[in-house]
């Protein structure tokens, strides 16, 4: 897992909501995918989309996923077939291509940003754990960083709209869903809404 990475895709995210950004890419790698619909499903972003270096059109942003779902195929974007043109040579026109059969690393996840009231939804997402010094905490922490209290030197969650992300065994989850099922982990970045 690369927190440099990670570093750059929060400050992108940050800058593409000020910028008013409807549609912005990121790439497409495991921890991103599962961290966008965390997101997702805390309601900072309106639709996760892997597809490839071009936007996918607009129908097949589909706002509604499920985080459960492990599968990367049953995200990908499916491009519909064009209508084969009359041309003077005859000649059948290429294939497109479909996202299962663009190069992994040529994948982007394409993620819809949320506004409310002419402002970002996402208005600061900043890293906890940094390259050189990750911060991992017991369940005992997490529960007290989730009830706005200190633990160490990060701040607790204690304003509206605020939320922070862990890795766990388990996956990425929020830190109240970390405090309800007990369980400890490195502290990814912490989100603040409008």
């Amino acid at each position: 897992m690369s927190l440099v990475n990670l570093a750059h895709v929060c400050s992108h995210l940050q800058n593409a909501s000020k910028a008013r950004l409807g549609l912005t890419s990121i790439p497409c790698t495991k921890m991103l995918h599962t961290l966008m619909l965390q997101l997702q499903r805390s309601g900072y972003v309106s639709s996760v989309t892997i597809g490839g270096p071009t936007p996918p059109p607009p129908s097949s942003l589909n706002p509604i996923l499920d985080p459960s779902d492990d599968s990367v195929s049953s995200h990908i974007v499916q491009r519909p077939q064009p209508q084969p043109t009359q041309s003077s040579e005859d000649a059948p026109a290429p294939a497109p291509q479909t996202p299962e059969q663009i190069p992994v690393a040529k994948r982007r996840l394409w993620v819809g940003l949320k506004y409310w009231n002419s402002e970002p939804v996402l208005y600061k997402m900043g890293l906890v754990s940094k390259p050189t010094r990750r911060v991992w905490m017991g369940f005992r922490d997490i529960d007290r960083l989730a009830k706005g209290d200190h633990s160490g030197y990060v701040r607790g969650l204690r304003g509206v709209g605020e939320s922070m992300y862990v890795t766990t065994d388990q996956g990425i989850m929020e830190v109240r869903e970390c405090s309800e099922k007990r369980t400890g982990g490195m502290l990814l970045c912490r989100v603040n809404g409008v």
